[in-house]
C-alpha cells in the first residue's frame, strides 16, 4: 500500500508537507522556549497548554488567524495587533529554522534512502529525526536565552530517544553506552577544568544534553557532538572576542588626567575579561548533534570503505 505512495514522497508537495509540519512544530517550540525556563514568578516554569497564546505585554489572547506560523509575524510586522508591542525576532527565526530542518530531514530520511529501504521504514526515520530536531531547537534557544539546559526536559528526552532508537532497530546496548558516555565524559572534563582553574567549565546541563544525544545516536554521536560543538564554539568565540576588541578600540579616548593627579590605570584586565566571557555551549552541541543525525549513514559508510 505504501509503495504506491512512493512517487509522492519525492514530489514538491511532500517537501511542502515536511516544511509546513516543521513550521507548526516550530511554533510549539517557541511556546516551550518562552514558558519552560524558571522565573522568579514561576520557579518551575509554566504550562505550555494553559493559558492559551497571548501577548506578553497586554495579555490579549492571540486570535487564531494571528497564530499562523511564520506568516503571522510577517503580516503583523512583529507586533501585537492590540497594543503594538514588539515581539522578539526569535519567534520568526525558530519557526523558519525548524521548518527548514524538517525539509532537510525529509530529504535525508525519505528521499536519499529510497533505493535502500522501504517507505514505511523511511517515514519512521523521518519521525524520529523530526522529534530530535524539535528537542535540539528548544534546548539551543533556551540555553541562549537563560544559559540553562533543563534537566526536566533532558531526562524524559533521554528515555524517549532510547526507545525511538530501538524502533529504528539500533542495538539496545548502543543507546545505553551512548547515554553513559554522553553524561560521563563532559562531567569528567568539567570536573578536571574546575579543579585546575577554579572556574566552572562544562556544566551538568551539557552532560544532560549529551546523555540524550547518546541515547539515540550512540557514543559516536556524543563524540561528534562534543568535538564538533567545540570547533563551532571556538570559531564563534574567537569572532566574539575580535568584535569586542574592535568595539573597545573604537571608543573615544578618555580626557587626560591633570598633571597633579595620578593617571588612571590602564585596562590591563580587559583582555583577560574577554577570555572569561561565558558562552552557552548547548547551542553548539545541538548544531553538531543535528549534523551527525543527518550525516551518520555517510560517515559510517565512509569509514567502512
Amino acid at each position: 500500500m505504501l509503495s504506491e505512495l512512493e512517487p509522492l514522497a519525492t514530489s514538491l508537495g511532500a517537501y511542502a508537507f515536511a516544511v509546513g509540519l516543521g513550521l507548526l512544530w516550530g511554533s510549539f517550540a517557541n511556546v516551550c522556549i518562552y514558558r519552560w525556563p524558571p522565573t522568579d514568578e514561576h520557579p518551575k516554569g509554566r504550562s505550555v497548554v494553559a493559558p492559551g497564546s497571548h501577548c506578553f505585554a497586554c495579555k490579549a489572547p492571540v486570535r487564531w488567524y494571528d497564530n499562523v506560523p511564520l506568516l503571522s509575524y510577517l503580516w503583523l510586522r512583529g507586533r501585537c495587533r492590540d497594543c503594538k508591542a514588539e515581539f522578539s525576532p526569535r519567534y520568526l527565526v525558530v519557526e523558519a529554522l525548524t521548518g527548514a530542518l524538517f525539509g532537510v530531514a525529509w530529504w535525508f530520511a525519505v528521499v536519499a534512502s529510497a533505493q535502500f529501504e522501504p517507505l514505511d521504514a523511511r517515514l519512521v526515520r523521518f519521525g524520529i529525526d523530526a522529534a530530535f530536531i524539535v528537542v535540539m531547537v528548544i534546548v539551543a534557544f533556551i540555553d541562549l536565552d537563560t544559559k540553562l539546559i533543563l534537566r526536566g526536559l533532558m531526562v524524559p528526552a533521554t528515555v524517549v530517544f532510547y526507545a525511538l532508537g530501538l524502533c529504528e532497530h539500533r542495538p539496545w546496548l548502543d543507546g545505553l553506552i551512548g547515554a553513559a558516555v554522553g553524561y560521563g565524559v563532559p562531567w569528567l572534563i568539567g570536573e578536571i577544568y574546575f579543579r585546575v582553574t577554579g572556574r566552572e567549565g562544562l556544566g551538568l546541563g551539557d552532560s544532560d544534553l549529551l546523555m540524550a544525544v547518546g541515547a539515540l545516536l550512540g557514543w559516536r554521536g556524543v563524540v561528534v557532538s562534543l568535538f564538533g560543538g567545540s570547533i563551532v564554539g571556538s570559531i564563534i568565540g574567537v569572532a566574539a572576542i575580535a568584535a569586542a576588541r574592535a568595539r573597545a578600540k573604537g571608543r573615544p579616548d578618555e580626557p587626560s588626567a591633570p598633571a597633579d593627579e595620578p593617571a588612571a590605570p590602564e585596562d590591563d584586565e580587559a583582555e583577560p575579561s574577554l577570555m572569561k566571557t561565558e558562552l552557552p555551549f548547548g547551542p553548539f552541541l545541538a548544531v553538531a548533534a543535528v549534523f551527525f543525525l543527518f550525516a551518520e549513514p555517510w560517515i559510517e559508510l565512509r569509514f567502512r570503505l
